[in-house]
């Protein structure tokens, strides 16, 4: 039983929007009305028929509101016309059971479609609705497990359980239906904008079959049933949810694009294009609140729908909605697309929106889906990485990139080290990438160093094991190998805090191979009598934190395989000072240039030195979104509390630098 008091609800906040909704009922009625004047079993010539029908259909359906998924039935009647031909007759048939008919035209356009595509009972039961609007309404999963919610409904909707959920659809719809008749005030506005018909105003229905050449006379008696109605009170339920984000909150979309229209492969990078809040008829768009939603850097998944079917593109919103327009440019053009049918079959993307309810433009995309389908996409399409793209992302001038490029080149192995917060780990990674002329992170491998970390761990060592002892091997044993299977990529070991561990016991008579000249020169391992070599196409860059004074020195035996690049705060690089124009906040001016004053006297103080400064990623915010209080938190839990163990023993020092910090605030 429905829970009349939510039903009621429901109504009252659909009624709020009746005027928008009632566009898409004239989308329905409009293409039922295309199904009936152009849809012939009988036709001579069936496949160009269907196909006809079908592309029509999708462009007027999947501009509004209502699930059909035109592409997996454009890919049917191209495999099989004969086939379908059947599939249509037995649909159509009105001796056979209703759920029994929707069960197997699904299940054979399955075995058709042979996992390429994945037609719903949506698309089928809307067939059902656009021959016979009198005798069905339009199954819609989601919102049925909206209303199922929302009403607490004893029974649930459920993925893949297409004979059980059209059953429940029936009796929900018949209990929908049977409310809906007490609700006078309801129906008659409903008839008033379906019926209103006069010289100045004249019926939206009449005028849109006029359009698109449909004879089509509309009564009041066509919704005698009420079965379109509730099948739009579904459909409202199933987009409406509150999506506005939180603030700073990452979005996600992805985006239809109908080559017939318009064709996302022919935008160049970087070129920007709007998309319309409102078609061309003055219906909202699909999920309109998605178009509100979408908000400046949010990215996007381009995808092109038939013939191309393909994701071809990564783009992201340029600018927000002005109530008219969102728009977006083309930040990437994918190579090798990824294919509509692949990602179909992952079961990661089970959930995704796109997948569920195929109809519209805009689609929600979490964070996790997002993902999963870029790391498909880059199976095939690394991101290329230039020295450019580092210069924009590491506060280092070009000089000292490219003698610290070249430094890597030669040298095989560098340690960057310098002050806490200078970037060691970021700039390391994207050296790294830079190299490599792409990002590639199969090819980095990321290890810290710590002192209980061992030989046994970086190279091979015995384990136990629930019966006794194993030989396994280490990460960069496992790394090499790796490497050495495709000799013409570089790869890259990065090490973190790599003085922390007992370097001559952790590298053993690694200390050889690594050098430059004994690359892809084999010895014999202490716990093998296999041959190993560092293959030559391997690079080790280390981070070494110069303000730990906990720390022992690197001895020299090792620091002769390894060059040294020393890394200093950042403050006055061009890049900085570029991202301090774009904040624009003359209170983290005023603590930069605190800070750059605090590094001097560190600097000069005999027991520290500049290895001891503050570094600039502290104050590293690609937004440049700062206030008073998250700058404050940088100074109290960050910055004093290295001054304190800086100064532990001079109390009037750290007095005057708490004091001089603070007084930036106050100013």
């Amino acid at each position: 039983m429905l829970d009349m008091i939510r039903f009621d609800d429901l109504v009252e906040e659909y009624q709020k929007d009746f005027e928008y909704r009632i566009h898409s009922d004239h989308s329905l009625w409009l293409a039922i009305a295309c199904f009936q004047n152009k849809w012939s079993l009988d036709d001579q010539d069936f496949e160009s028929m269907f196909a006809d029908v079908v592309q029509n259909l999708g462009n007027i359906l999947n501009l509004n509101t209502f699930t059909f998924d035109s592409d997996a039935l454009l890919e049917l009647i191209e495999r099989s016309p004969k086939i379908v031909h059947a599939m249509m007759v037995d649909l159509f048939d009105e001796n056979q059971d209703t759920v029994i008919r929707i069960k197997n035209f699904k299940q054979q356009a399955n075995e058709l479609l042979d996992g390429d595509y994945a037609l719903d009972e949506e698309t089928v039961s809307m067939l059902l609705c656009l021959n016979s609007p009198d005798k069905y309404s339009v199954f819609n999963l989601r919102g049925c497990q909206r209303l199922a919610s929302w009403l607490k409904l004893d029974y649930e909707f459920e993925q893949q359980a297409t004979v059980k959920n059209l059953q429940n659809w029936l009796v929900l719809a018949q209990e929908i239906i049977e409310r809906l008749s007490d609700n006078q005030l309801m129906l008659d506005e409903y008839m008033y904008y379906l019926e209103w018909d006069t010289e100045e105003e004249p019926n939206y229905l009449h005028y849109l079959c006029d359009k698109f050449g449909n004879d089509f006379q509309w009564s009041a008696e066509k919704d005698s049933q009420l079965l379109v109605l509730a099948s739009d009170i579904c459909n409202y339920l199933a987009q409406h949810r509150n999506l506005t984000p939180a603030i700073g909150q990452k979005q996600y979309w992805w985006l239809n694009a109908n080559p017939s229209f318009w064709n996302l492969s022919d935008l160049k990078v970087g070129e920007e294009r709007y998309y319309t809040l409102y078609s061309e008829s003055g219906h909202k768009r699909r999920v309109f609140q998605h178009f509100l939603d979408a908000k400046v850097g949010d990215k996007i998944i381009g995808y092109e729908s038939y013939p191309s079917r393909n994701v071809v593109a990564l783009m992201e919103i340029s600018r927000a909605s002005d109530g008219e327009a969102v728009f977006f440019k083309k930040i990437e053009e994918f190579e090798h697309p990824v294919a509509y049918k692949d990602l179909r079959q992952c079961p990661e993307l089970k959930d995704l929106e796109v997948f569920i309810s195929p109809t519209g433009s805009l689609f929600k995309v979490t964070e996790d889906e997002f993902n999963f389908i870029m790391d498909k996409v880059r199976e095939h399409n690394p991101v290329a990485y230039t020295k450019e793209n580092f210069l924009s992302e590491v506060y280092m001038p070009e000089a000292d990139y490219d003698r610290v490029s070249a430094l890597l080149k030669y040298k095989k192995n560098i340690i960057l080290q310098g002050a806490p917060g200078v970037g060691k780990t970021f700039a390391a990674k994207r050296l790294a990438y830079a190299m490599m002329g792409q990002k590639k992170d199969e090819n980095i491998e990321l290890i810290q160093f710590h002192q209980s970390y061992t030989y046994e761990d970086f190279m091979m060592g015995y384990k136990p094991t629930e019966q006794g002892f194993e030989l396994r091997y280490g990460s960069f044993y496992r790394f090499c190998k790796r490497a050495a299977e495709h000799p013409d990529e570089p790869f890259f070991c990065i090490i973190d805090e790599i003085n922390r561990g007992n370097l001559s016991k952790i590298f053993g008579e690694l200390l050889m191979l690594l050098e430059r000249n004994y690359r892809d020169q084999p010895i014999t391992l202490a716990y093998t009598d296999e041959p190993f070599a560092v293959p030559s196409n391997v690079y080790l860059i280390g981070m070494m934190n110069t303000a730990d004074r906990s720390l022992s020195i690197i001895d020299y035996a090792l620091r002769r395989r390894f060059s040294f690049f020393d890394m200093k705060p950042a403050f006055e690089s061009t890049s900085f000072m570029q991202q301090q124009l774009i904040a624009g906040n003359v209170t983290f001016d005023r603590l930069i240039n605190r800070i750059e004053e605090l590094n001097d006297e560190i600097s000069r103080e005999p027991s520290l030195g500049p290895g001891f400064c503050i570094g600039h990623s502290y104050f590293s915010n690609p937004e440049g979104e700062w206030t008073i209080d998250k700058l404050r938190l940088i100074v109290d839990y960050d910055i004093l509390p290295m001054l304190r163990e800086y100064w532990f023993d001079d109390q009037d020092k750290l007095e005057h630098w708490e004091s001089a910090l603070h007084e930036v605030f106050n100013d």
